[in-house]
């Protein structure tokens, strides 16, 4: 039942007596009326795209109280507050109110493969039952079944769209509900000719510094504006370990990304990508030493600028110090992201690259200067630092244990402990870079403030 006749029927014909239906209008007395009028377990729950943000918010929680195992797919339109709410909001997909019917069943198998892989049910939960009278004959053999519910739908749908959601659980779910190789256009969205494609070289004087854990951070923040239209490329080609640090296992690396083949066609470059539940695609550093060897610098260089034709954001972490191939990319970015820790020489030896590259002329446009491992304890303080770097500290990102548990267990900082004061500073740096879109992002917000009903 619901108040969408129109949906509902749609829907029913699609899964039969599989579906079960909670009307919206229950919504008058509060979530928790709908929420008692699901008796059985659902498996995967459809909400939308007539329920406002509140109301979403308060059956998603519900929900993930009540059943922790549940799939979740919000059925919304694509508007420009939908970024937003995938951001707050645990999520495994969203459906465009206009996706086909083929399209909204694969959504379903893809999401029900998942739920039964990562152990939150079990085969037998999607097993099609002989004896249900369904009013879909023309697909006996779904492999997902059980107990699915929308709730307050109102128009029949034509578009997947992956979530980009940062909140607990859902980043890794939404595996099941993007990355589809048939429908690239869902991958690589086109870029805005309004909006100027931005790239960042994320360097450093000297190794350990804390370089890639500010590069894959930056990724996964960016993301969140930009869902997969940020790539984060491994320059280190020698002994790059971002893939590692994600817990990625990549099948095509950045060898093959500079390889005739590829150079020739985007279609071949786009296969060398490997993608993270995130909403960000990495080019792998090179399996090998050897290997990485044969990338030559003007290889690397070229292949920014291939892909700044592609993603709204492209980020490079280099090798450290100012090699050939460091250089190179500085010659194709708009954007140097500095890191130095807290030590002396360090901080000295920042001060000798950054007089070096501007005397080279090789200084992009934008700097961000980060301050790592900050630590009341180091007898340094920001300032001090400052000063002997001879320029302002853009960011401070503190000293914490959770850098290192988070890499541990391949997530990046900003999704494992989001709270972490290294979280908080890694999310101002992301705001700093992202200036545009953040201001876009909160005009949005106030806009949706004033026009919601209260």
């Amino acid at each position: 039942m619901s108040r969408s006749t129109e949906y509902e029927a749609r829907l029913r014909a699609l899964l039969g007596s599989r579906l079960s239906v909670v009307t919206g209008e229950f919504l008058t007395f509060g979530a928790d009326s709908v929420l008692e009028m699901v008796t059985d377990t659902p498996r995967i729950v459809l909400l939308g795209p007539v329920l406002n943000f509140e109301e979403t918010r308060d059956l998603t929680r519900g929900l993930v109280e009540r059943y922790p195992d549940v799939g979740l797919i919000v059925v919304r339109e694509q508007r420009a507050d939908l970024e937003d709410w995938v951001d707050e909001l645990s999520l495994h997909a969203v459906l465009s109110p206009l996706a086909s019917d083929e399209t909204t069943r694969d959504l379903l198998d893809r999401l029900a493969g998942w739920l039964v892989s990562h152990g939150r049910a079990e085969e037998s939960d999607f097993a099609e039952d002989a004896d249900a009278e369904t009013e879909s004959d023309a697909q006996p053999d779904a492999p997902w079944s059980s107990l699915f519910h929308a709730t307050e739908a109102e128009t029949p749908a034509d578009a997947v769209e992956p979530t980009s959601s940062t909140a607990p659980e859902a980043h890794d779910a939404e595996q099941a509900a993007e990355a589809t190789p048939e429908e690239p256009e869902w991958l690589f969205p086109p870029l805005d000719p309004s909006v100027r494609s931005e790239a960042l070289a994320v360097i450093a004087p000297k190794g350990g510094q804390g370089k890639s854990t500010i590069a894959i951070n930056l990724a996964v923040g960016l993301a969140s504006f930009a869902p997969n239209s940020v790539v984060l490329v491994d320059g280190d080609l020698q002994f790059g370990d971002i893939t590692v640090a994600l817990a990625l296992e990549p099948t095509r690396t950045i060898v093959d990304a500079v390889a005739p083949e590829a150079v020739a066609d985007e279609l071949v470059l786009k296969t060398t990508f490997t993608h993270h539940p995130a909403g960000f695609f990495v080019v792998a550093s090179a399996p090998s030493p050897e290997l990485g060897d044969e990338v030559q610098p003007r290889h690397l260089g070229a292949l920014v600028d291939r892909l700044r034709g592609i993603f709204r954001y492209v980020i490079v972490d280099t090798t450290p110090g100012l090699g050939e191939h460091t250089l190179n990319v500085l010659e194709h970015v708009t954007d140097a992201v500095v890191v130095s820790n807290m030590a002396v020489a360090s901080l000295r030896a920042v001060r000798s690259e950054l007089t070096l590259l501007t005397t080279l002329g090789l200084m992009p446009v934008n700097r961000h200067m980060v301050l790592n491992f900050s630590d009341k304890m180091a007898g340094l303080t920001a300032k001090d630092a400052a000063s002997i770097i001879g320029t302002p500290i853009d960011v401070e990102v503190p000293r914490s244990s959770a850098v290192v548990l988070a890499s541990n267990r391949g997530r990046p900082l900003v999704h494992d402990d989001p709270r972490d004061p290294a979280a908080r500073a890694l999310q101002e740096l992301v705001a700093r870079v992202a200036r545009e879109d953040t201001t876009k992002r909160t005009r949005i917000a106030r806009r949706r403030r004033i026009l919601e009903p209260q």
